[in-house]
């Protein structure tokens, strides 16, 4: 018992560069419909949230990999407003890996910050925005990340290559099809300090998800930045 409230303390929060990918329940992966990206925003050795385009409803499996940290599969415990948390289902020894590699990532983690920088690409503090077509079509999405002239995005929707699409309040154009989401240009090279207000949803859009019930569970959301995959 005691071995087990110690381990309960290592974890890691408000972490907002942990890109990763999940795949809801047991059938194969498909991309867009159980496969996709998501952003970490705590982990422990018994559970992890992330900020995702798709969320499960409590109760069901999950099996998310994150590169420094690897697979971790559980069971859906809870929702917030913009993901979900996973009680993970590991041994002892696996626990214990875990334990290592947030240790581990702690020591490293703002040099992870500089690469990711130097890359002239972006995370959003929120990555939950909406992804809409000209026919008035939309729905939430996940912005992997971001740079000055596009940007890796995860939904429940696979585009064709050359499709028009808005991200947020961004006019865009689908160029590349990856495994958790899809790559979009956008039509006008956009000024860096003002992109990601941009790529947020629009107010309107927001307080009309607001009048949604909201899913059981989602009130004490814990304070990190979520979202993952590799673009």
């Amino acid at each position: 018992m005691t071995d087990l409230l110690e381990r309960e303390t290592v974890s890691l929060r408000g972490v907002s560069t942990v890109a990763g990918r999940y795949v809801i329940g047991e059938e194969a992966m498909h991309p867009g419909i159980n496969l996709f990206a998501c952003r970490l925003r705590a982990l422990s050795t018994e559970s992890y949230t992330v900020t995702a385009p798709v969320i499960p409803q409590p109760g069901e499996t999950v099996s998310a990999s994150f590169g420094p940290f690897g697979r971790l599969r559980g069971k859906v415990e809870r929702t917030t407003s913009d993901g979900f948390s996973v009680r993970i289902d590991a041994t002892p020894e696996q626990r214990a890996r875990i334990e290592r590699a947030i240790i581990a990532f702690r020591e490293r983690i703002w040099t992870g910050v500089r690469e990711r920088r130097a890359d002239h690409r972006f995370m959003p503090g929120n990555p939950r925005s909406v992804i809409s077509r000209p026919d008035c079509w939309s729905q939430p999405c996940l912005i992997v990340d971001y740079s000055s002239s596009g940007a890796a995005i995860s939904a429940a929707f696979q585009p064709q290559v050359g499709e028009v699409v808005g991200i947020g309040q961004v006019t865009s154009e689908v160029v590349r099809i990856f495994d958790v989401g899809f790559a979009v240009r956008f039509f006008e090279r956009q000024d860096i300090d003002e992109l990601e207000s941009l790529l947020e949803a629009p107010e309107e859009w927001t307080k009309a998800m607001r009048r949604v019930p909201a899913p059981p569970g989602e009130d004490d959301e814990i304070s990190l930045h979520a979202y993952g995959a590799d673009g």
